[in-house]
C-alpha cells in the first residue's frame, strides 16, 4: 500500500515492526537487567571497598528497573498480565539485595563477613526448601532491604544523606500508590498463603 505525497510521488508507509515486541518485553528486559546488575555488584566485591560508589549507584539503579518493570508491565501487557520474567520478580528482588548484602559482607564494610554471609546461606536455603514461596522470600527481602540502609548510613553518612535518602524519598513518591498497595495488600497476602 503506498501513501500519495507531494508531487504525485508514492510512498510506503512507515512500519512499526519493533515497538511492539520492545513493548511486550520491557518488563522482562528491566527484571533481567536487575539480576545482571546484582551480578554485577556481587562481583564488585573482589575490589573491595573501592567499589562502593559504584555499588551505591548500581543499587539505585537496580532499585528503578525494579519500580519500572511492574509499570512496564501493568502499563503494556495490562493489570492482570506480567511478562514471561514477572513471577520471578520478587525471586529476582530478594536476590538483588543478597548480592548487594553479598558486598557489604566480603568488602568488610560495617556488616562482619561471618554475619552477612550467613544470613544469604539461611535466606538461600530457605527459598529452596520453601520452593520460593512469597512468604519466604518476603521475610528475607524485607530485614535484609532495612539492613543495607542502616550499613550505608553507618558508613558514608554524607554519601547516603545527600544521594541514597533523596533518591528513595523520590522513589517512593513516584510510586506512591504501588508502594500502599504492596504495604496494605499484597505483603499481607503473601503472608497469609
Amino acid at each position: 500500500m503506498a501513501i500519495m505525497v507531494r508531487n504525485n510521488r508514492p510512498r510506503q508507509p512507515y512500519l512499526n515492526y519493533g515497538t511492539s515486541a520492545i513493548k511486550d518485553n520491557l518488563a522482562d528486559l528491566l527484571t533481567l537487567s536487575r539480576a545482571v546488575i546484582g551480578l554485577v555488584i556481587l562481583s564488585l566485591s573482589f575490589i573491595g571497598k573501592d567499589a562502593y560508589i559504584t555499588v551505591v549507584i548500581l543499587a539505585l539503579v537496580g532499585a528503578a528497573t525494579d519500580v519500572l518493570d511492574g509499570r512496564a508491565a501493568r502499563r503494556y501487557l495490562g493489570n492482570d498480565r506480567e511478562g514471561k520474567l514477572g513471577k520471578h520478580d520478587l525471586t529476582v528482588d530478594t536476590l538483588f539485595v543478597l548480592c548487594i548484602l553479598a558486598y557489604l559482607s566480603l568488602s568488610g564494610i560495617v556488616v562482619p563477613k561471618v554475619l552477612g554471609l550467613s544470613w544469604i546461606g539461611l535466606a538461600l536455603i530457605c527459598a529452596l526448601i520453601w520452593k520460593l514461596k512469597a512468604k519466604v522470600l518476603n521475610s528475607f527481602e524485607i530485614p535484609t532491604i532495612l539492613s543495607l540502609y542502616a550499613v550505608a548510613g553507618l558508613y558514608d553518612v554524607r554519601l547516603f544523606l545527600l544521594v541514597i535518602v533523596p533518591t528513595t524519598i523520590a522513589g517512593i513518591v513516584f510510586n506512591w500508590d504501588r508502594m500502599c498497595y504492596v504495604i496494605r495488600v499484597k505483603i499481607p497476602r503473601d503472608f497469609s498463603e
